[in-house]
């Protein structure tokens, strides 16, 4: 098909997408493709409209299937020129342009295109190298991270080939919860011989996240090209620890075996006694989860209330990003580390003079290891993410006591349909042991459901692992995979089952602010008693177990107690968790200790 036969139809809908009528002109390329899905006309046309909605993916994959169904249209050739110039692809821009050029390309049919398409000739002038890329990782940084994503997968799109385009991919995947997507792409590095100990890092603890027996032999290989690899250090580390602890093994051992990964530690400052207003730092650079940013919010606002020092967080993204809205009003002073390095920060943080620093990032934060590897803090506690006392720091805060959310939630009304038992976890998580006990759970509940909240849950694999594993417990068509946030997913569970190996308590603390029963085993090791520690915390310890026995017996006994909700909202009501200045009172006292 010619561009004299796609013209008509570019012409009708032009004004519709000048006007921003889109939705006019998704229907009229609609009833267009009805008839032929591949109609060169109407994939055009589509690539017009998502270019105008800002969505360059859907442009590009449109504008490609017109060219392959019209391999002699100018427009279509034209238009993917402009959009790899805007990508910053010089090569692609200059090919396609080029069939532009052989295709016939005049005035008339560049007029085709809708009034906010740039020229081939400016972007051409004006390109510069994967602007996408750089666009998408600085709104990563500052939290955005759905425009983030959109950019940046873009850019991938686009830059198939460049190796720094599809790492920084692959590492956004990892952060917005898509490890088996990111896995895919670095196995690629693995396959052909190219990954470095970051690359080797990053797919084994993808792997580990979606529970693939692979991940310990990738660590394995990233440990030992860690060794000539000093850069990568402190990721190989990280991930080798957070693979240990998602695997229910002890990870203060993983990072002692490992510590040669890391330049040698200065010498940890002698504790001291901390001044009556003591300064606090907060690292918060890696922070992944809203409940973490109001746990800070929560012990800046407790720290002025209960009359003590300033709190200084220095955390990724300014102070008016939509993520860091807990935040706004209540931390004194915050300094944007987005940018920084591991010695950077710590240079950063010796010259606030700080009393105390807690480090919110833990394992998941390989800066802040290399940060306090260059420059141990005159005191220093590992926090939120950490599940054990990291090396160079005076310790690890008691798990409930560094847990806050900065209220809570009323508790929608319960329906009189099944028991909804439900997990919020990663497959990683889900051990033998854990889905005996959740077997076992709903044989105690007859009418119940289990569900997890789709954290790769619902991939093909992930699903065919499922069935495969419930099967033989009798509970595979009494699963369901939802949708949600963490907090819209517990607020509409009659029970939360806190994992028995787990980074942190965020997952019940957040159960509770919407008077979600919980029940958690204890364990004898951090990682193992986070949900626990925070139910302690929270003032219900009687519904931690001691034993699995009882932890179904428990979680029976709340899932069917339709008084359970009232009970944990008044619990709720008092406990520092919910209380900025109890909350703050109490973290410090346990530091103190």
């Amino acid at each position: 098909m010619t561009d004299d036969l796609i013209a008509p139809f570019l012409t009708a809908l032009k004004p519709l997408i000048d006007s921003r009528d889109h939705e006019a002109a998704i229907a009229s390329i609609e009833a267009r493709m009805a008839a032929d899905p591949v109609d060169p006309a109407a994939l055009i046309g589509l690539g017009f409209v998502a270019f105008a909605s800002d969505q360059v993916l859907t442009a590009l994959d449109a504008l490609k299937q017109a060219l392959d169904a019209a391999p002699g249209s100018a427009v279509a050739a034209d238009s993917l020129a402009i959009l790899y110039a805007i990508a910053g692809e010089v090569a692609e821009a200059t090919y396609y342009a080029k069939l532009a050029q052989a295709n016939g390309l005049d005035q008339t049919t560049a007029s085709l295109r809708p009034a906010g398409w740039p020229g081939f000739a400016f972007v051409f002038r004006n390109i510069r190298e994967r602007p996408l890329l750089a666009q998408g990782m600085k709104l990563m940084a500052a939290g955005q991270s759905d425009l983030a994503m959109r950019l940046i997968e873009a850019q991938a799109a686009f830059s198939p080939e460049d190796g720094e385009t599809q790492r920084a991919f692959a590492d956004a995947l990892i952060a917005v919860g898509r490890p088996r997507q990111a896995a895919e792409i670095l196995s690629r590095f693995a396959a052909n011989g190219t990954a470095d100990a970051f690359d080797l890092a990053r797919l084994a603890l993808a792997l580990a996240t979606i529970g693939d027996s692979a991940a310990d032999g990738i660590a394995a290989e990233a440990i030992a090209l860690g060794e000539s690899e000093p850069a990568a250090g402190p990721d190989v580390l990280c991930a080798a620890a957070t693979i240990a602890t998602l695997r229910g093994a002890d990870p203060a051992r993983s990072l002692s075996r490992n510590a040669g990964l890391l330049p040698a530690a200065g010498p940890l400052m002698p504790a001291a006694a901390l001044p009556e207003r003591p300064r606090v730092g907060v690292l918060a650079t890696a922070l992944g989860d809203e409940a973490d940013v109001e746990t800070i919010a929560a012990l800046a606002q407790g720290l002025r209330e209960a009359g003590c020092g300033d709190l200084t967080v220095f955390g990724a993204g300014t102070l008016d990003r939509p993520h860091n809205r807990p935040l706004q009003g209540r931390v004194q002073r915050h300094i944007d580390a987005a940018a920084f390095d591991g010695e950077t920060l710590a240079h950063t943080v010796a010259g606030e003079g700080i009393d105390l620093l807690l480090d919110a990032g833990g394992l998941a934060a390989p800066m802040h290891t290399l940060a306090l590897a260059h420059h141990p803090a005159l005191r220093t506690l590992a926090w939120l993410n950490a599940p054990c006392a990291l090396p160079w720091t005076d310790g690890a805060v008691p798990a409930g006591a560094a847990l806050a959310r900065l209220g809570t939630t009323a508790r929608p009304a319960r329906s009189d349909g099944p028991t909804l038992i439900g997990t919020d976890i990663v497959p990683g998580q889900l051990h033998d042991d854990f889905l005996d006990a959740l077997a076992a759970l709903l044989d105690q509940v007859p009418d119940a459901r289990l569900l997890f909240r789709d954290r790769e849950f619902s991939h093909p694999d992930t699903v065919a692992a499922l069935v495969e594993r419930c099967g033989p417990r009798g509970i595979a068509d009494r699963i369901e995979i939802v949708d949600g946030s963490p907090l819209a997913f517990a607020a509409g569970l009659d029970l939360y089952v806190a994992p028995f190996v787990a980074l942190n308590g965020q997952d019940v603390v957040t159960a509770t602010a919407v008077a979600t029963p919980c029940v958690a085993l204890r364990g004898t090791v951090r990682h193992r008693n986070h949900g626990a520690a925070a139910l302690d915390a929270l003032g219900l310890g009687d519904h931690a177990a001691a034993d699995v026995a009882a932890f179904v017996a428990i979680g029976a006994a709340l899932a069917t107690d339709r008084g359970a909700s009232a009970r944990i909202a008044e619990a709720a009501a008092t406990a520092p968790a919910f209380s900025p200045a109890a909350f703050a009172t109490a973290l410090m006292e346990s530091i103190a200790q």
